[in-house]
């Protein structure tokens, strides 16, 4: 069967929001990545992501980390192994529930913040590139109000 019966005509699906939004976030993951191994942090850009909401506030669950990642399960374990085995989280027995652990940053993780936002302020500096303050704002808004459409 052809795109063509599947979907409308009218339909481009190099011109989809998902699409466009998907392509974007993997060229950002990917020049994010190559940055911190030119600049040798062992990180990637999910990790980053994952350091910047611990770095927010005091440790979680695994299952909080998730759900502010929007990240399933077995994709918050994976990430959270990574993290723990390159030294920059460590998770501890949850003083309220013995049953959990708290991850939380450690002191090398809090050491490259600086240098790492620093590093991923130049990649969003670039993709943002020959855009005025006032689209750079509206892209934002824009994105914001999607995520919170879908988000529920």
């Amino acid at each position: 069967m052809r795109l063509q019966q599947i979907m409308p005509l009218f339909y481009d699906r190099h011109q989809s929001l998902g699409h466009l939004a998907g392509l974007a976030h993997r060229l950002l993951s990917i020049l994010l990545g190559r940055r911190f191994r030119e600049a040798g942090l062992d990180l990637t850009a999910e990790q980053w992501g994952a350091i910047l909401v611990l770095a927010d506030g005091d440790s979680m669950t695994q299952q909080q980390l998730g759900a502010r990642l929007f990240l399933e399960k077995s994709s918050v374990s994976r990430l959270v192994d990574g993290l723990e085995r390159r030294g920059w989280i460590v998770r501890e027995p949850d003083p309220d529930d013995g049953r959990h652990k708290l991850v939380a940053l450690t002191s090398q993780a809090e050491a490259m913040l600086e240098p790492a936002a620093a590093i991923a302020r130049g990649v969003l500096d670039e993709a943002q590139r020959g855009m005025p303050q006032a689209q750079r704002l509206a892209c934002r808004e824009l994105l914001g109000h999607i995520i919170g459409n879908l988000s529920g």
